[in-house]
């Protein structure tokens, strides 16, 4: 218990768990953007997915129980290291590590406090919305379910333009995110961390940009079938 206690207050122990949960949360991601990208491929394969997921209810709850739990864990132990550090007098590493700090990086307490906000509000938006009820009802047809609900709400240009500002906060998050992981894997050697910077900006503006096509497909080229 007191090895325990020791690892998850230094350092490197809360970097790791960090690092950890965040890897979950990417995988995640990449899967809940591939089920979103179906919107391309019209009603009958949203709904068609949104309602296998219904069925594998209650078990697909004890996912959502263990991603919720992820996540309140890799926000956790983020504000905790962020206060470690401040608190602490800061001790270089041996290994290398870039002198100036990336883009991403300086703007990761403003992109997580935002994709905080952001996964409260997408909750509400999609998931505990009434898929069957007025919100999915598109003009001169009856409910369309969750095509409906996702078509209705990209049709504002306000709301298109939050969840866009919210993609792009998750691009810069992952640019970042991933990095960090391969450099807490001891990947942080000149040799490899031009690679690493390359695959994790690769990463994080084709997540962000496969995102944002949804709500602009919607916006401009989509048809409510």
């Amino acid at each position: 218990m007191d090895a325990l206690q020791r690892y998850l207050q230094s350092s490197i122990g809360k970097k790791q768990i960090v690092a950890v949960t965040g890897l979950m949360l990417i995988g995640f991601i990449l899967g809940h953007l591939a089920g979103n990208l179906l919107m391309f491929r019209g009603s009958e394969a949203l709904n068609g997915y949104a309602h296998k997921l219904a069925t594998m209810r209650p078990a697909l709850l004890l996912v959502e129980l263990a991603l919720c739990v992820v996540f309140i864990v890799h926000l956790s132990f983020t504000l905790w290291l962020l206060l470690s550090n401040t608190d602490a007098r800061p001790v270089p590493y041996e290994s290398y590590e870039p002198t100036e700090r990336s883009l991403s990086t300086r703007l990761m307490p403003y992109t997580g406090s935002l994709l905080a906000i952001f996964v409260l509000w997408h909750l509400f938006d999609f998931t505990f919305s009434d898929q069957t009820g007025a919100l999915s009802v598109v003009v001169g047809k009856d409910s369309m379910g969750l095509y409906g609900v996702v078509f209705n709400a990209f049709q504002s240009s306000f709301h298109s333009g939050l969840y866009i500002l919210a993609m792009c906060a998750i691009g810069f998050h992952l640019t970042h995110g991933f990095q960090s992981f391969l450099q807490t894997l001891g990947f942080n050697h000149p040799k490899y961390t031009p690679g690493i910077k390359v695959i994790s900006t690769l990463l994080g503006v084709a997540v962000a940009a496969l995102f944002s096509s949804i709500p602009i497909y919607v916006k401009f080229f989509a048809s409510p079938i």
